[in-house]
């Protein structure tokens, strides 16, 4: 089952990756070869068939470069927000610009995560239901961690709760950052700064038009510097380190598992391992870059131990 239109949603500040966030917009970040959005488009192209749509704002220039090294054999349009629009503000405008057509429902997903699921039971419940908002849902990995969706028998959301233990007789989901919204919830938002949760998911919770169903696969939250280190290392398996073509490294340095992003520059007699070192930044002579990242406008001092940190500037 296919859909006419889809958004990536990647136009954010990025806060919680400070200061990572400073060199480079969390979905534009480098995972291996390609970008943390690379998942959300290709997961987008795999049930889109004619308009693919990414919103950008924060540091657009770069989010921007980072979509045009990605080919999925779809046009990539990109709406870009004079002001950051939020969530629900950046979709309605990409709609009034007549980028997510006229037709139909359109899916959502978030940009600043690893993702890989089964949409085929989203698809098909927003066919065979009234409604406004479908939450595609995963069995809880962490409900301590994040929001707990609750449903009823017949697939409607009963109830979001803040992260928490569950009641005993609770059965909790995770919202991944997908949702098929349909054509009429879609004409219903204003181009104007708003968040999904109020604009979107309320009034549809508030007309029992909120559907949400389980769907398979994966998905991996890249939130904060911590997680992105953690994706990369997840990625490289303690295999071989993954090297920029661009990027200068001494052949007297000692490179681990570890990913030498665009530019980076590494000297003589350095030790690298479970690290990122990316965006032009360099590791002077006999340094130690252990479990840190590095990007941006970053030197380290000669002899340096740079362990356990995030730097960027």
């Amino acid at each position: 089952m296919k859909i006419a239109a889809a958004m990536v949603l990647a136009a954010g500040r990025g806060e919680r990756m400070q200061p990572l966030s400073r060199v480079l917009p969390k979905p534009a970040l480098p995972l291996l070869d390609q970008p943390v959005v690379a998942s959300a488009l290709q997961l987008a192209a795999t049930v889109c068939t004619e308009r693919l749509v990414v919103n950008t704002w924060h540091l657009a220039d770069a989010m921007e470069r980072a979509i045009s090294d990605i080919d999925l054999g779809i046009k990539i349009s990109v709406s870009r927000e004079p002001e950051l629009m939020d969530t629900a503000g950046g979709i309605a405008l990409a709609r009034e610009r007549g980028l997510l057509g006229e037709r139909g429902p359109v899916l959502i997903i978030n940009g600043d995560g690893w993702l890989n699921l089964n949409l085929d039971p989203l698809l098909v419940r927003m066919t065979r239901s009234a409604d406004l908002v479908t939450l595609a849902l995963l069995p809880h990995l962490d409900p301590l961690r994040w929001s707990r969706v609750i449903l009823d028998p017949t697939g409607l959301v009963h109830r979001i709760k803040k992260p928490g233990q569950p009641d005993s007789n609770e059965v909790p989901f995770l919202y991944p950052g997908v949702m098929l919204v349909a054509r009429e919830a879609l004409n219903g938002l204003v181009a104007r700064p708003g968040a999904v949760p109020e604009c979107l998911w309320r009034p549809a919770l508030a007309n029992d038009r909120l559907g949400g169903v389980v769907v398979s696969g994966h998905w991996r939250e890249i939130g904060t510097p911590a997680d992105y280190l953690a994706a990369v290392l997840g990625r490289l398996n303690g295999g071989a380190a993954v090297i920029h073509q661009s990027a200068k490294v001494h052949p007297s340095a000692n490179i681990g598992a570890a990913l030498i992003g665009r530019g980076a520059r590494i000297a003589e007699g350095s030790i690298v391992g479970e690290a990122v070192v990316a965006e032009g930044a360099t590791v002077s002579p006999r340094t130690r870059v252990l479990r840190s990242v590095l990007m941006g406008d970053v030197f380290t001092a000669p002899g340096e131990a740079v362990v356990d940190e995030f730097r960027a500037i």
